[in-house]
């Protein structure tokens, strides 16, 4: 006896429920809903549903609404629906069948005519499920032996050339990895995921013309003469002329690039190759990786006339030249897989990593498996993505890629010839530290340790050797961590480079740093120096709110300037970081906003002529520059693009998710942190359409700003979700500024939309750290706020 099939009825009225249980029987499985809201949030987590029997009068969302929905994730396709109403009008019954509605029945019920089309509509649905699935075989099939077929094929030469069995396998896992590489990095080829299968199956034929070669060359131990050669190279012309055998007057595409890749795999990117010669771009892409593929696998692979090189080897001898020159963005996109390249060919991980790191990702696959394809690659590209965006904001220095599963660091120094330039380091070998100092080592270790998901780039100086001398660098670390199980840590991408600024200026901020009472004239002196490097250098009295000047006798005195006047408050900083460095009697670093400009703010305790005071040192984020600060680098580079637009939310002006995470370490110390929702405005873009829903977006947040000071910082934190942080605030008055906000949410008025009205629920926290705890204890609390509505 096969499975029960499974129909969902959704209806507000359990005696309705009941009544069409006992008329269809026990042969099916029942799932019940009291509302549409509920049977979609069901759907979300089931889609095993066979059918579906739809009221259409229900509160929280009716059953026009909850086929909107399934018309929107595309669940319609699948799940037929029934609608079942007492509604007879004409217009409601059309917008049923225009949504999608399989069938209509009206109450009261007919016993008979109710089993009968809900048995109809399942035979309709069970047949079409079936014929989809025979086609789908039919295709897996003919797929299956075209493969087989060309397995048996490209074997067959293998034979005859007494190469590795795993020749064939090893060229189409590269191919494929290539070809994935290059279309994140560019869209010039227009490369689909039909044109990657149809290349990496093709690639398979590349050597098809080897068998009409002698055995007696193809076998010869030694080296070729020249008369031989020559006969050698005629198998790429004899296998483009087999296939071309093959063609129809409908060419196929899978032909057309076997034929490609048989005649030009030997061509070169400088012209160098054969049959042809063609240069660069001439080479079609398909060749053109192959072709690569080819050379790695062959240099790594043991044959009758050379034994196997090693990965590194490999690597060098195809990025110095010595096999011929490829496309750059090829060799780009090899030395990126060749973390996966060294694990295959060298098998460095070790047997039980290996099939741990297997069990773990086929679990995660399995997890998902409800999930579409797209989505499922998606995750598996978005760490490749990652790497590619982190890269594209650096140029120059040395740049290194490490993954944590084979415990290799591919990197690349551009201060290097390309002969030189690439190399793969195995972190667990001890030189690969050689040139970091104990002191620096563990510095990287503990800084790399603390990186969260959440929280994964820093900073930092260290000393490295410059010829026979030492000098400053700066690092800068992302961590990678996987999308599918977020506590797993996969790797990291870096970069070292020289600071933008010399090194020998800065020193000047250690040297005022030395004794408790520094000289008045040894600070002017140092003052044209920081000119240089700062767009403003200036000294604050931070207890009473004055800017100090030294004269030109040394002598430290107060002007009647406002410290506070600079940044447009009209009123002292709440969160000024020159006061906490003057109690602290140290040096902080801060991202602060006039109404124009975006500023770094370096603000270093003094004690001139003893007096106590605060040096303060500002830069605009669009000069761009590295500026250190109590012992790390901080990059402020225009290359990036680093401004207060790249900052803001492009819909509502608060700031962006962006800002938040690029500056996380800056926010360390909030008093008050808050979790703001927009209460139901998934109904507000159903009902209204998601222009309705920007203004909303828009409305809100200007409210919200009404009630806060210039010094709180709010950013949109996700869809309609604000995040706002409040420094120097009590709990009393955050929650008196919660008050105001919701009154100020509640009195907007939309005048496109006069009968729309919205609120917000919020949830707040005072004195929790570090700040992700306060966030995630805010967000618990607005949802249970939520809940009481």
């Amino acid at each position: 006896m096969g499975m029960k099939q499974k129909i969902m009825i959704v209806d507000d009225a359990e005696i309705n429920r009941q009544i069409l249980m006992a008329i269809l029987g026990d042969k099916y499985e029942y799932v019940q809903a009291e509302n549409g809201c509920q049977a979609v949030h069901m759907l979300q987590h089931d889609l095993t549903i066979d059918l579906i029997l739809l009221d259409i009068n229900m509160p929280e969302m009716n059953g026009f609404q909850m086929l909107e929905r399934m018309n929107k994730f595309h669940w319609i396709d699948e799940i037929p629906v029934i609608m079942i109403s007492s509604e007879e009008k004409r217009d409601i019954i059309e917008r049923a069948y225009i949504l999608g509605a399989e069938d209509y029945i009206r109450r009261p019920f007919d016993a008979f005519i109710v089993r009968r089309r809900v048995q109809n509509i399942l035979n309709l649905y069970a047949n079409q499920k079936r014929l989809k699935q025979m086609v789908s075989d039919q295709i897996y099939e003919k797929e299956e032996n075209n493969n087989l077929m060309i397995g048996i094929l490209s074997h067959v030469v293998e034979f005859r050339n007494s190469e590795s069995g795993e020749h064939i396998i090893h060229i189409r896992m590269i191919t494929e990895l290539l070809l994935r590489c290059l279309v994140q990095k560019t869209d010039q080829y227009h490369l689909s995921e039909s044109d990657i299968a149809i290349i990496t199956t093709a690639s398979a034929l590349h050597d098809i013309g080897k068998i009409s070669i002698p055995e007696s060359i193809l076998n010869k131990p030694g080296k070729l003469t020249q008369e031989e050669f020559e006969i050698m190279k005629t198998h790429t012309t004899i296998g483009a002329d087999i296939i071309r055998q093959m063609f129809t007057k409908s060419e196929k595409p899978l032909l057309r690039s076997a034929w490609e890749i048989c005649r030009w795999h030997h061509e070169r990117w400088d012209g160098h190759g054969y049959p042809d010669g063609l240069l660069g771009e001439k080479i079609p892409i398909s060749a053109q990786v192959v072709a690569l593929a080819d050379v790695y696998d062959a240099l790594t692979s043991k044959r009758c006339y050379k034994n196997a090189y090693d990965h590194e080897t490999a690597m060098n001898m195809i990025m110095s030249g010595e096999c011929g020159a490829f496309n750059p963005l090829l060799l780009k996109c090899l030395y990126e897989i060749s973390p996966k390249l060294r694990m295959v060919v060298e098998g460095d991980m070790g047997e039980e990593t290996y099939r741990q790191e297997a069990d773990r990702l086929a679990a995660d696959v399995m997890k998902k498996k409800s999930m579409p394809y797209s989505d499922r690659a998606q995750r598996m590209l978005e760490s490749m993505q990652e790497r590619l965006e982190f890269f594209s904001s650096l140029n120059g220095g040395i740049q290194f890629e490490y993954d944590h599963v084979s415990r290799l660091a591919n990197i690349v120094n551009w201060n290097e010839p390309p002969q030189y330039r690439y190399s793969v380091m195995n972190i667990a070998n001890q030189n690969c530290f050689k040139y970091l100092s104990q002191k620096d080592f563990h510095r990287l270790k503990d800084a790399l340790d603390a990186t969260t998901p959440e929280n994964r780039e820093f900073s930092m100086s260290i000393m490295l050797p410059q010829g026979n001398d030492y000098e400053w660098c700066d690092l800068r670390i992302h961590s990678l961590w996987s999308e599918s199980s977020p506590d797993h840590y996969i790797g990291a991408v870096g970069q070292v480079i020289k600071p933008q600024h010399v090194t020998s200026e800065l020193p000047l901020l250690d040297g005022l740093s030395e004794g408790e009472n520094a000289d008045g004239k040894d600070i002017r002196a140092a003052f044209e120096h920081l000119k240089q490097i700062f767009d403003i250098v200036r000294l604050v009295d931070p207890t009473h709110n004055v800017v100090m000047e030294v004269d030109d006798k040394g002598i430290l005195r107060q002007t009647d300037q406002h410290c506070a006047g600079f940044w447009e408050n009209g009123e002292n900083c709440a969160n000024c970081i020159s006061a906490r460095a003057l109690s602290q009697k140290t040096m902080l670093n801060k991202l602060e906003f006039t109404r124009r400009d975006m500023y770094y703010v370096v603000a270093k305790y003094l004690c001139i002529n003893g007096t106590p005071c605060v040096l303060e040192m500002l830069s605009k984020m669009n000069e761009g520059r590295w500026i250190d600060a109590n012992g790390t680098r901080f990059l402020l580079d225009k290359s990036r693009g680093e401004n207060r637009e790249l900052f803001s939310d492009a819909l509502t002006g608060a700031y962006s998710r962006r800002y938040f995470e690029t500056y996380l370490t800056h926010m360390e110390g909030m008093e008050c942190v808050e979790i703001i929702d927009v209460d139901h405005f998934k109904q507000v873009n159903d009902t209204y359409g998601h222009l309705a829903g920007d203004v909303v977006l828009k409305d809100i947040t200007a409210a919200i700003q009404s009630c806060i000071r210039s010094t709180d910082i709010l950013i949109r934190y996700g869809g309609d979700e604000f995040l706002l942080l409040f420094p120097k605030l009590s709990e009393k008055n955050m929650l008196e500024k919660n008050k105001k906000i919701k009154k100020a949410v509640e009195n907007i008025v939309f005048t496109e939309y006069p009968d729309l009205h919205v609120t917000v629920s919020i949830g707040g926290v005072c004195g929790v750290h570090p700040i992700m705890e306060a966030i995630h204890q805010a967000d618990k609390l607005m949802y249970e706020n939520k809940r009481m509505l």
